[in-house]
């Protein structure tokens, strides 16, 4: 499978610009047509389609996971459609423009899905469109409650599962929506209906939900953030006086389960409520620590969670979830409402949410205890050397570059490509909106782009890197953070001294070990070795409690460290470290630099002008990785073939007779679009 992936993306490289230039395809071959049964479906709905091919009994939905899954997937978008119009999938022209073709995986075209039976079944994703307060319009699927599923989410629309026959030859065959997917029932009494969830409380498990003003402002329409509170044994609401340190653990879409398996693990979840850890054979039984903790529901348009920080992409996340829900919260329990008594922790996702929190708001948090996290530091973001190569996919050598390996009998084997797990996603919506990883990454660490979604640091179907598209990722590189604001105005250098904690295997999943290497040689290189407290343990794979500690070692170790800390402590969080001025990631700042209007400020016509007996004109300023096509006007009319150019180029013509000069910008995810230059008249 990696040589095959090492030569399609070979061959896609080599055809890109005859492909960019060229008309969509018709295909002969395997063709689904989809209607929609009367009443399901408004006027004039965007969205996107997806087709799921099963072995012949197997629920399509039953496995979609791209290193597993038996399924062919397939994808395409739909514009202005209504409920009486046909959707035709066929062929594989996705590659050329995914924006408006069909791409497939692991075949990119209907017509390789291999003769044979099947269980095919069609889902159509509604997009909302939605104005944004930067001026940006964008189409995207709002989740109600779903943890943001990339398919068959609530209110979408499905086909029957149908048993079908490929032939191998010409071949169409014929589906109906016939059903919407159901919201959840949620019984809770929580405000925004199902956004975010609606849970009813337990004795133990307390379930918030607020309006949040700047998430609200910045989308144009009510937008919430919710919380799942674990109170600690004793808790009284009436007793004021006793107060409790809380853990803010960063993790994935909890629905209406507790942090740590509290309510899925029956062990924890009997310890937490008697308030009594069981002993064992080394152990004597001994009361839980006495904390709260608290699990953040932020699910969005884009990933099951928000990556809890400003982006110019999904919103002011960080301050709502900090600066809104955090002191709503600190009113409605007892807890201690000081920087050492709030503890960020969290793995993965929430690994990367844990340490960025802490680094971007040293003035908040206490310390964080943050596990095999996303990417710290881009010079290796998962196993890509982001910074250096020139495509994402495939190495100098040739070699592809491996997303997910898993130690199989002791050996480290790769499973999925880089390559693979982007062109399955693909398949689920496009622009960066399948609501899975690698389009989570684009969303929150770039900017945005000309066509109002994350501008991609690559290209999703060939792996090109576009190396100006990466400069806005700097921002959110932790490593570079940290060593940018050492000791200016943010003093990270002294704020941040001993209070990150950062633990990863060596044979880590996804290769996350690489960014947390990248990380500590970057703040090492600054502070000296221990400036950061980071344990990489040999062989271990990714998941687990930080160090790979029992959960009830785990917390104990968290309490110490806040009584040590606390302000009669051994050693009290001094008023320096945690000064105002240390805060990153300001709205303001990051609206600035990657919103709607920054965007716009990137782009420029072409500027003609005479030069000696001739004429000289710029090619103008598009987005990163535009394909541009120049064309020469005279007198109204094109002269000579339409050519290819680059950006920075300057063209001339040995004519000087009304000429202007047209330029065309083609790009995967964009509308085709054409600016002229001014024209030039005659001397």
């Amino acid at each position: 499978m990696a040589e095959t992936t090492v030569s399609v993306v070979t061959l896609l490289l080599g055809i890109l610009s005859m492909c960019l230039a060229s008309p969509i395809r018709t295909y002969n071959g395997l063709g689904v047509q989809l209607t929609v049964a009367d009443g399901l479906l408004g006027n004039g709905t965007d969205g996107h389609i997806t087709l799921l091919f099963a072995p012949a009994g197997v629920d399509p939905l039953e496995n979609q996971d791209v290193t597993t899954s038996p399924d062919h997937f397939y994808g395409k978008n739909v514009f202005h459609f209504n409920g009486g119009d046909v959707a035709l999938l066929s062929g594989g022209d996705g590659y050329v423009q995914p924006r408006t073709g069909v791409w497939g995986y692991p075949n990119s075209s209907l017509s390789e899905v291999p003769a044979g039976d099947y269980t095919l079944q069609a889902f159509l994703t509604p997009y909302e469109s939605v104005t944004r307060s930067d001026g940006s319009t964008v189409s995207v699927k709002f989740p109600c409650g779903d943890g943001a599923l990339p398919v068959d989410g609530p209110g979408s629309l499905t086909t029957p599962a149908t048993n079908i026959t490929v032939s191998g030859g010409s071949q169409t065959i014929s589906l109906t929506f016939t059903n919407i997917t159901a919201i959840e029932t949620l019984n809770g009494t929580e405000i925004g209906g199902c956004s975010q969830g609606n849970y009813v409380d337990t004795e133990r498990l307390k379930y918030v939900k607020i309006r949040s003003s700047v998430l609200s402002d910045f989308w144009n329409r009510d937008m919430f953030v919710g919380a799942n509170v674990l109170l600690p044994h004793g808790y009284q609401a009436n007793d004021t006086s006793t107060r409790y340190p809380v853990i803010y653990h960063q993790s994935h879409w909890p629905a209406d389960t507790g942090p740590y398996g509290y309510l899925t693990n029956p062990a924890f979840t009997t310890a937490w409520d008697t308030g009594i850890i069981p002993s064992t054979n080394i152990t004597a039984a001994r009361e839980t620590p006495k904390m709260i903790i608290v699990q953040f529901r932020h699910e969005t348009a884009f990933y099951d969670d928000s990556y809890a920080a400003n982006t110019a992409n999904i919103g002011p996340y960080g301050d709502a979830l900090n600066d809104e829900l955090i002191p709503y919260l600190e009113k409605t329990f007892n807890t201690i409402a000081e920087p050492y008594a709030r503890i960020q922790d969290g793995g993965s996702t929430g690994g990367w949410e844990s340490i960025a929190n802490l680094i971007f708001r040293p003035d908040l948090f206490g310390v964080c205890f943050t596990s095999y996290p996303d990417s710290l530091d881009f010079h290796r973001h998962q196993a890509i050397p982001l910074y250096t190569v020139d495509n994402a996919y495939v190495l100098p050598s040739g070699e592809n570059i491996t997303s997910i390996r898993e130690n199989i009998n002791g050996t480290l084997t790769n499973v999925t490509s880089i390559a693979q797990e982007n062109h399955w996603e693909l398949t689920f919506g496009t622009s960066s909106r399948s609501q899975l990883q690698w389009d989570v990454w684009n969303s929150v660490f770039g900017a945005q782009g000309y066509n109002n979604y994350p501008l991609e640091p690559w290209d999703k179907v060939t792996g090109e890197v576009f190396h100006e598209a990466v400069e806005y990722w700097k921002p959110m590189d932790l490593g570079m953070h940290v060593a940018t604001n050492w000791d200016n105005e943010l003093n990270l250098g002294e704020a941040l001294r001993g209070r990150i904690f950062v633990y990863v295997g060596s044979w880590d999943n996804y290769f996350l070990n690489e960014g947390v290497e990248e990380f500590q040689k970057t703040v090492d290189a600054k502070g000296g070795a221990g400036w950061a407290n980071v344990t990489i343990l040999e062989g271990e794979p990714h998941g687990g409690n930080y160090q790979r500690r029992e959960i009830w070692n785990y917390l104990e170790l968290v309490a110490s460290w806040i009584s040590d800390h606390a302000p009669n402590g051994t050693t009290p969080l001094s008023a320096n470290a945690t000064a105002p001025s240390g805060r990153g990631n300001k709205w303001v700042d990051v609206i600035a630099r990657g919103g709607h209007q920054a965007a716009v400020a990137r782009q420029s016509s072409s500027v003609a002008e005479k030069q000696g007996r001739g004429v000289s004109s710029s090619v103008g300023t598009w987005d990163p990785g535009m394909k541009l096509q120049a064309q020469w006007i005279v007198n109204g009319r094109p002269v000579g073939e339409p050519f290819a150019v680059k950006q920075g180029d300057n063209v001339t013509l040995d004519k000087v007779w009304k000429v202007q000069l047209a330029v065309t910008g083609r790009k995967r995810g964009y509308v085709d679009e054409t600016r002229y230059s001014n024209t030039v008249a005659e001397w």
